[in-house]
């Protein structure tokens, strides 16, 4: 009798330190883990502060908490002085433009791919993979005079047109497509669908993880990108709102007004943060495709 108590009490402590060990390990963890948030939105946070301060005490306070908040660089964002909303505009009529017909005509196009034999299909479709390995910088010269040549220049269709056909798109949304069985599309070729109503009723809901994934990072792309509409849009009034921020001035033309700039760069993340947010579950599904095999 006392050797079998001996042995529960052994036996409790031997699980006490076993929950004991878990908990400190879950909290080793966890700081780990709130370290490395900490860490990777610090940028974010002191540009959410500098926002609320004049310029003037950013120079002198650059990562502390603003001594006196204020709205001004808000502000100036929306008066007509700086007329920056209108570059807001710009960036979301470009961005939402660019997503929804990137993501519709790379779907055709990979639905294509996947689904259809056709002499040279294999041919094709290593040539277009081809495309992406030569730098975007080679071909903005090409590009550029194509645009001029269209007189496209200094218009919001020269933002747009560049990224209808991305071929990450065609790729992500082909090997997806090629998962989806044969089956569906014989039982509804059977009772008289035609391949329209096959794509739209058929192969975009059953896509739509990896179609929601493709438009968050095309949304982001076409958010973010730099060079090319620099390079094509003179007129700071369609300029994207990407375009106009890092360029912001005073009244003099030499000293950069960085608390405007931090307010326009705070708005600029949220279009971001709610496109992402929307659509995360299908953007995760998504990653996982794949991963397990049946």
């Amino acid at each position: 009798m006392t050797t079998l108590v001996s042995k529960n009490a052994k036996t409790g402590m031997t699980n006490l330190s076993y929950t004991t060990k878990r908990k400190i390990a879950r909290v080793m963890i966890y700081t780990v883990l709130i370290t490395f948030c900490l860490i990777s939105m610090y940028p974010m946070i002191i540009m959410i502060l500098n926002s609320f301060k004049s310029n003037n005490e950013i120079f002198v306070n650059p990562a502390g908490l603003p001594n006196e908040w204020t709205l001004e660089s808000y502000a100036s964002i929306f008066s007509s002085h700086t007329g920056l909303w209108r570059n807001y505009i710009v960036s979301i009529v470009v961005a939402v433009s660019t997503t929804i017909g990137s993501v519709f005509l790379s779907a055709l196009a990979a639905f294509s791919f996947a689904k259809f034999r056709f002499r040279g299909r294999n041919v094709i479709f290593a040539a277009l993979l081809g495309t992406m390995m030569v730098p975007v910088e080679l071909n903005i010269p090409g590009r550029y005079l194509l645009f001029a040549e269209l007189g496209l220049l200094n218009s919001i269709p020269a933002l747009i047109l560049p990224k209808l056909t991305p071929i990450i798109g065609l790729f992500l949304i082909r090997q997806y497509m090629i998962s989806i069985p044969d089956a569906l599309i014989e039982s509804a070729r059977i009772d008289g669908a035609n391949y329209w109503t096959i794509f739209w009723r058929i192969m975009v809901p059953v896509s739509a993880p990896i179609l929601g994934a493709f438009a968050i990072l095309q949304f982001m792309s076409s958010w973010n990108d730099y060079l090319w509409p620099s390079i094509v849009i003179l007129e700071q009034d369609i300029q994207p709102i990407m375009i106009v921020l890092p360029r912001l001035t005073d009244e003099t033309g030499f000293q950069k007004v960085w608390g405007t700039i931090m307010a326009g760069n705070t708005l600029a993340t949220i279009p971001i943060m709610l496109v992402f947010i929307k659509y995360q579950d299908r953007f995760m599904s998504s990653m996982t495709v794949g991963a397990v095999k049946e």
